[in-house]
């Protein structure tokens, strides 16, 4: 694939390092992962608004614009468990209820080696310090040639419905806000809770007493622990793109997603 025209930019280049101190040796620098550890351990999320300076942003914006026509799109009913449909539970039950998603991704492995959002996924400082806020003794970046670090993409009518993440975590960052909706809402650490299905149901129900709404702000790096809280993207419209890449790591060297999530998400196995 051709490179795209961009300014070079390195990952420190990128991020705003007088505020966010994440390399070692910085100022302030353990002072800072004490604090967005233990924000995270008691919200189950870790938002850095402006995270990405201003003009990295627009080389950021620009890659994935011109990247978003790549994007496979996916169009589902689930359930907020993720798990397949149970015809032994009643019609009532929480389990059985259905969200829509319709949501596209643009796979890592159409993203140009020389693109800035790739530098940034590769640069261990980031990835040793996501992995401080979860901590977490080591963190590796995923094996998967499609889903290491991809750009979800939501167009006109692109929503994520109610859900709880699979994963432990998720690490996105927030490029390009729509022109309408595409809200991120959550209802916080929830999941085990002994009225657990209680709130879930009322959630799906459309009680708002105890949902939160994260304000969209282009730049912001989010550190999310998506499986213990509910959460969902509400329906996008109009004709700019909602766009996030996803960048995912894990405890173990070597992981990659199954062919079955490979084909779900990118439409091919290999």
């Amino acid at each position: 694939m051709a490179t795209l025209d961009r300014m070079p930019l390195s990952p420190e280049d990128m991020v705003d390092l007088e505020r966010y101190p994440i390399t070692d040796g910085a100022t302030g620098a353990d002072t800072f992962l004490t604090n967005c550890r233990a924000t995270f351990e008691k919200t189950g999320l870790c938002a850095l608004p402006n995270f990405i300076q201003s003009n990295a942003l627009d080389v950021l914006a620009t890659e994935a614009n011109t990247l978003s026509d790549a994007a496979f799109f996916c169009k589902s009913s689930h359930n907020a468990y993720l798990t397949d449909d149970d015809a032994t539970l009643g019609e009532s039950d929480v389990r059985r209820r259905q969200e829509e998603t319709y949501v596209g991704s643009v796979a890592y492995d159409l993203i140009p080696e020389d693109a800035a959002l790739r530098r940034l996924y590769q640069w261990d400082p980031l990835r040793d310090f996501i992995g401080g806020v979860l901590g977490k003794d080591a963190l590796h970046r995923f094996a998967d040639p499609f889903g290491a670090c991809s750009i979800n993409v939501f167009r006109d009518g692109g929503e994520h419905g109610w859900h709880f993440d699979e994963s432990e975590f998720t690490v996105t960052l927030m490029l390009q806000r729509p022109d309408e909706g595409g809200a991120f809402e959550y209802v916080p650490m929830i999941r085990g809770r002994a009225d657990e299905t209680e709130i879930v149901e009322r959630v799906l129900d459309g009680d708002r007493s105890g949902v939160v709404q994260l304000p969209f702000t282009a730049g912001t790096l989010l550190i999310f622990g998506g499986n213990q809280t509910i959460h969902r993207v509400t329906r996008v419209s109009g004709d700019r793109p909602r766009l996030v890449p996803v960048l995912c790591y894990a405890e173990q060297a070597g992981v990659t997603n199954s062919p079955e999530v490979r084909q779900l998400f990118w439409g091919r196995a290999e």
